[in-house]
């Protein structure tokens, strides 16, 4: 099997990214989703959760990073012959917001959680610096956005994992397969 891309199949690379991604995102969310549910002074897990969820977005961040650099150099396989004119440009615009929320969901993570001008923590072994101190305003539309993105992230990707058992038990196409 192939590191980089080919026409008719993603490579290795391409296949690890996506699914690490598509696996940090489901569990980000709902550990996002579990943590809202706790309370701040009767669960003892309230900090562990809101440390792991802090790590694992700055790992999501910097896959997505490394995501966005191997796309740019190494373009996607072609469409397949199959596919409708309609089907192609909502490919295009779900994968392009995809890569948005899935870059601005840990920005805005980032913005609250180093609003104070404290760090986040990375599984004890160093920590990402705060960049600058943030006013409240700021950081509480960084929240608002932050939850919105994540159910807007939530949305997008039932809609994409739904579009791609369509076109794989429906139409019986290779979309599903070029990515497993």
């Amino acid at each position: 099997m192939a590191l980089k891309n080919s026409q008719n199949h993603f490579g290795v690379i391409a296949k690890f990214l996506h699914w690490l991604i598509a696996l940090l995102m489901i569990a980000l969310i709902g550990l996002g989703a579990y943590m809202v549910t706790l309370d701040y002074y009767d669960d003892e897990w309230y900090d562990g959760s809101l440390l792991l969820h802090k790590a694992l977005g700055m790992v999501g961040l910097a896959v997505v990073g490394l995501k966005f650099i191997w796309m740019l150099k190494n373009p996607k396989p072609d469409d397949l012959p199959t596919l409708k004119s309609w089907e192609k440009h909502a490919s295009v615009l779900a994968h392009i917001t995809l890569l948005a929320v899935m870059f601005l969901m840990p920005v805005t993570g980032y913005v609250v959680s180093t609003s104070e001008g404290a760090g986040i923590a990375m599984f004890g072994l160093f920590e990402v610096p705060a960049l600058f101190k943030i006013s409240a305003a700021v950081r509480d539309m960084a929240i608002a956005i932050h939850f919105y993105l994540a159910y807007g992230g939530m949305a997008l990707v039932l809609v994409h994992a739904s579009a791609a058992l369509k076109h794989h038990f429906i139409n019986k196409d290779k979309t599903l397969r070029r990515i497993l």
